[in-house]
Formats: structure tokens, sequence, C-alpha cells
């Protein structure tokens, strides 16, 4: 088994030109091979880093026997410990999760019977070592009925065999390789066979298959697949796939890269790019780039029971106790990130053995797909904006606000760390430049995730933010203008409680209404500049404290309303209020809500677009990944009548923004300005947004 060489497939007497081109086709094949195989140095990285911070304390919850002390198994496949951003040890910790989750169910489900477990491309994943372990106790469930046959590409099957062999640990689970092995090129030990085979030639799989007396139907065969098909032409993993589901008794575990909203959505697009500069590009994603289309795939190549899910719906079932243990190991304040993360993943479980006991998931309407037949729809149109200096804009979390004059306020937020400046923004001209604030006095220090509102062309308010996660701000600033062209920071208040992702906006020419955010403080606070200081208003009504929600005020209406955001649990709301301001006794009343599940947003912005209307934008959802016809979406305050906004093909194709930590202003009704913003795309790199106008009829 293996890969082919050239003289090996009968090319002998072909012209010097033919022989020179397939030399250069499997030169060609070679090194893709060779990039595909540098994916499991990233990912197993990942996975070291996860169980160094995670495993010891999460105890019973991980591989961890208690008795003995902390088993670490990632460490010998691993040369150097890194620690990983805390969205992408989430995101491997749920992986991994999810994988040992299934694994124990089907081993659960299957008493009595031999089990094996097939790896299909392996890399340097320790899963055997883990679950075979004798002297960890939590094995002990599986009664001594695992195997485990590991796959992968020779050169890597080979590294893996000589980490195994200069790890006393390692070599005691298993014991020794076996002498007379039948199996050719293959490295065989007590419940444990370590084999060579290129996933892309079928025969040789199947050759395998049959040489390991895996068309038993006595064994149980558990296969899994964790990315590793998502790099092979989709005929091929298609034909792996095939080939597993006429074994009896299969289960087939995958986890592959979702495109549940087109390869265009922005997080979608950074995949690719990463993996296609990567020289390992994603293949058989853009032909299964939902849970649908998985589902549909494993159920015409043989596997009649199928339940996909992606692993935002994984999260949804792991225990609130163990959630609430992760949420104490390092502080985290990246949900917008790990949901896109988790939308574009699915965990596949697919059998072929109608006698187990098996709960299917219905497959699932599109990605942000409201089914609702009276949903109405309308196109925008779009422009892509040249600034001078718009580099500068480049930031996330900042926070901006609309001057009077039709210039924009923009301070602070990150950029490859947190910054403590303020742009002003003059998109009549075209020009962006840095703020000059006058030194002699304090000014706050860099932050992000905070608000910043303007009372008038002269003065404008900011409030709170953090630095970490875990290191929030409770300061009100006034920035007023001193002269044509500078700007001065005074430290105006403290709030009783420090608080970040909040919301606010003006209810008038003096007063500042807060609302909501990280804290521990009242739900609402109105900052009064004109005698500086803050009130508490009463609330009629039942609004509760969420952060990243999306508030906007219309002071001729004297009229507001909050959309979505995250409880203290981080369920994210699915409602829209609408309140009124009384401004001689400062009360805040609940005048109706609505409930969509289109208004299910984390970070979403919303401005009034007309008495009637308010238009909602960007964020992040729980329940889907927004797409082409749902990230932009207008209501009517009177009916709670959604229209869907549809973004223009070429912006949505080629310049539509990453809407996470962006600003959204308006300039007539409707014309709109959607600047700032970008993630980190979990391991794929950043994106940071340009410029974009949008003009909806």
């Amino acid at each position: 088994m293996g890969l082919a060489s050239i003289e090996d497939s009968g090319r002998f007497g072909l012209g010097e030109k033919q022989r020179r081109q397939l030399e250069k086709q499997e030169r060609r094949r070679n090194y893709a091979d060779l990039a595909i195989q540098s994916t499991n140095n990233s990912s197993i990285v990942c996975k070291r880093s996860v169980e160094k911070l995670y495993m010891r304390k999460l105890g019973a919850n991980s591989y961890v026997d208690e008795s003995k002390g902390f088993n670490e198994y990632f460490k010998y496949f691993v040369q150097k410990t890194l620690r990983c951003s805390p969205c992408i040890n989430r995101g491997y910790w749920l992986r991994m999760h999810a994988v040992k989750s299934i694994l124990d169910s089907i081993i659960a489900a299957s008493p009595e019977k031999r089990i094996v477990v097939i790896n299909l491309g392996c890399g340097f994943d320790p899963l055997p070592f883990q679950l075979l372990d004798p002297q960890n106790r939590h094995n002990w469930k599986y009664d001594n009925r695992l195997s485990f046959l590991d796959l992968d590409y020779p050169d890597l099957i080979s590294r893996k065999k000589k980490i195994i062999d200069d790890t006393p640990d390692l070599k005691a689970i298993i014991g020794d390789w076996s002498s007379d092995s039948h199996l050719e090129a293959a490295f065989v030990a007590r419940k444990y066979i370590l084999a060579p085979c290129d996933l892309n030639v079928s025969a040789d799989f199947d050759r395998l298959l049959t040489m390991c007396q895996l068309k038993d139907s006595a064994i149980v065969k558990i296969f899994l697949a964790e990315v590793s098909l998502a790099y092979m032409d989709s005929s091929k993993a298609d034909a792996i796939i095939k080939a597993c589901s006429k074994l009896p008794r299969s289960h087939f575990v995958n986890l592959e890269p979702l495109l549940p909203a087109g390869p265009s959505e922005p997080f979608s697009k950074q995949m690719l790019r990463h993996f296609k500069n990567n020289d390992s590009p994603l293949q058989s994603v853009l032909f299964n780039k939902t849970k649908s289309s998985q589902h549909e795939r494993f159920k015409n190549l043989g596997f009649p029971l199928t339940n996909m899910r992606d692993l935002h719906q994984i999260w949804g079932f792991v225990d609130i106790h163990i959630k609430k243990q992760i949420e104490a190991i390092e502080p985290f304040d990246e949900l917008e990130e790990f949901m896109l993360f988790c939308h574009h993943y699915v965990v596949g479980h697919s059998c072929n053995d109608l006698e187990v006991p098996f709960e299917t998931v219905p497959s699932s309407p599109r990605s942000g797909q409201n089914t609702r037949k009276s949903l109405l729809r309308r196109d925008a149109k779009a422009a892509e904006m040249k600034l001078d200096n718009d580099h500068l804009t480049q930031r996330k979390f900042g926070a901006s606000t609309l001057l009077p004059s039709g210039q924009i306020m923009y301070t602070h937020g990150y950029l490859n760390g947190r910054l403590d400046n303020a742009l002003l923004i003059d998109p009549a001209m075209s020009k962006v430049g840095l703020v000059d604030i006058i030194s002699e006095h304090e000014k706050p220090v860099a932050r992000m995730c905070h608000t910043i509102t303007s009372l008038n062309n002269e003065l404008c308010v900011l409030v709170g933010g953090r630095a970490a996660p875990n290191k929030a701000f409770g300061d009100v600033w006034r920035l007023q203008q001193t002269e044509e062209s500078q700007w001065s920071y005074e430290k105006a208040i403290s709030l009783p409680e420090c608080r970040y992702r909040h919301a606010s906006c003006a209810l008038d020419e003096k007063r500042v209404l807060i609302y909501g955010g990280h804290t521990n403080g009242d739900v609402f606070l109105v900052y009064d500049s004109s005698r500086n200081e803050l009130i508490v208003p009463e609330v009629l009504g039942s609004i509760p404290a969420l952060t990243s929600s999306a508030m906007t005020f219309d002071k001729n209406l004297n009229k507001g309303v909050i959309i979505g955001g995250a409880d203290k649990s981080q369920n994210i709301h699915d409602t829209l209020k609408i309140f009124r301001f009384d401004h001689n006794s400062n009360k805040i009343e609940l005048e109706n809500e609505y409930s969509d599940p289109l208004f299910k947003r984390y970070g979403g912005k919303a401005l009034f677009t007309g008495e009637d209307k308010v238009l909602i934008a960007g964020g992040t959802s729980p329940a889907c990944l927004f797409d082409q016809d749902t990230t932009i979406i207008e209501v009517s305050l009177s009916s709670g009548q959604v229209t869907l906004i549809r973004i223009p093909e070429d912006a949505w194709h080629n310049a539509f923004p990453l809407m996470v930590g962006f600003e959204l202003h308006k300039f007539s009704n409707s014309t709109l300005d959607i600047f700032g913003g970008g993630a980190v795309c979990y391991g794929f790199g950043s994106v940071w947004n340009r410029w974009l106008r949008l003009d909806i009829p």
C-alpha cells in the first residue's frame, strides 16, 4: 500500500514529452499530499493546548484518572506546547468532546460486542492511547472490547511509529509490535494497528479492510474521519464512505467544514482562502456545503441512518456544569467568532445497522432561511467607498457616533492590540484623519467594546469598555471640541459598576441613555451632561439587561428599540422590544415587543429608517449563519412584519464586510455606510473590513 510511483504505473514506452508531463503530475500530487499532511501539525498543536489548559481542570469530564493523576497523551506528539487563543481552545475542546461523545454512545449501544475504531487520516491523534490505557480508570467501562486501526500516508505513519517507539509510556499501552504480521507494511501491536494507506486509492483501502477481517458481521466498525476527507476529491471521498457502508455493523463519524451560506460569506471565503494558500484546498465541501447535503450524501452512499449537527448544536447539548467549568478556565469574549466557527463545521454520525437505537435529526432548511410565506424581500444597491487614509478605519469593536455636521467620530477599538486614538471621518469629502487631542489632560486609556454618543457638534460622551475581558472600565468621559480642529477629553464621572458591550444613544441634546452590557449594574442609566450626574430611570415592563444588543432611539418619535443580545447564561434572545422615554419623569416604558428567529442576534446594529421602520444589520446567531438575504433586515414596528434586504451580487461576492465589531450609520433614509469591524476567523487568519455604502430604496 501507499503512494504509487511512476514506474509502478505501467508508463514505459511513452514519449519524452509525455513522460515529463507524467513526472510533473506525480510531483504535484506528492507535493499536495505533503501539504495535506502538514495540516496535522497545526491540529495537533491546538489539541495539545486544550489538553494542557482544559483537561486537568475539567476532571472527570476529560481523559483524567484522578486516582492516578493527570494523564496526558498529546504531549508526546508535540515538540513545543503553545497556548492558543481562547476561541481556538474552546473550538478544539468542542471538536474533541463531540467525537468522544459519539464514540461513547456507539460503544454503549453495542454491549458485549468487539469494536474496532478505524481512524481515516489519523495524523498524530493519540485517541487509541487515550482509550486503551489500562491505567486510566475511565477506560474500564469499555471492558477491554476496543481495538484501533490508524491509517494515513506512509511517511506520516513512519513518523508516528518512531514517536511511539521512543516513548515508553505509549509502548506500555499497546505492547510490542508483532513480528509475524500478515499485513503489508503495517505495524501490528496488541489491539492496535498502524498502517499506511493512500485513501485516494479506494482499491488499496478495500483490500486493507479485507486483510484486517473487518467484513466480519460480529465486529462493530466505527470509521472516524476528522476533516481528512475534506481535502480529497469529492468522488474519491465518496468512494471511501461507500466502501465503509458495505461492511455490516458500520458507523461513520465525520467532522467536516461547511459552507452554510455559500463560499462568498466572509468567514467561508477566508477559510477557503487559508487552505488554498497552504496548498491543501478544501474540495469535497464545495459539493457538500450544508448539513442537509451531508445528510443526503451519507444516505445515498449506503448509510440509511444519519444525524448531522453543526458544532453550535453540539455546544447546546454540553452540560451546563461543564460549560461553567469551561467559562472559569480563561477569560472569554469572542462569542461572535466562536459562533461563526461552529456554524462552519458539521459533526455527523451515520449508521447502516438498523437494529441499533438511533435518533435521526431531520435535515434543516438553508442557513438563515425564514420559512414564512409572508416574508417580504427588497434588493439593495452597493458601492465600495474610497476614502483617503481609510486604512485607519481597520479596527474592530471601536465606537462611533454621527455628528450633526455629517462627520463621524470613531474612537479606540482593536487592531493587533487595543487602540487609544480617535478618528474624524468626513464621508462627503472622502477623508479620514486622526483627531488632534489636547494631551495636557488625562484621557481614556486604550479600550474596546465601549460606546460614544454625540449630543451636538462639539460634545460627545464616551462610556465604559474594557481592556481584557476581566478588566472592564466604569468611566465616563466628555470629548469636547475646543477649537476648529482640536478636541479635549475630560473625565466626567464614574459609573456605579463597570460595563462593556453595552449600548447607548442620545435622548436629547443633554442626556445619554446607557443600556445593558457585561455589568452587575442597573439595566438602564441616564447620564445628564448639563448636571454631570447619573440617573437610574424607573422601568415599566420587562426589559432585562442583555449584552451586545442592538439599540437605536429616534428623538423626534421619542421611541427606541432593543434587539437581541445575550443574558448572563449566554442565551441569545430573539426579541425586539419597543420602548418610550418620559423626559419629565425619567421613566422607560415597554410599549410592545415581537419575537422572530431573525432577531436572535449578538452584536448587531440597528437604525430607524422611517417613523415605523427599523433596519437591523449583522451580528451573529446561534441558530444560523446569516446569508445574502438575512444579514440585513427591516422591521415594521406597527406590525412586526420582517422584510429581507438582499445584498447585491457584486457586493456579496466581492466586497461584503464580516459583520462583527463593525459600525453602521445612516446618511439619508436610504443610504447606509458600513465600516470598521472584522474578526479572527478561527485559525484561518483575520478579516478586516473595507468601507461599503448601501442604498436601500
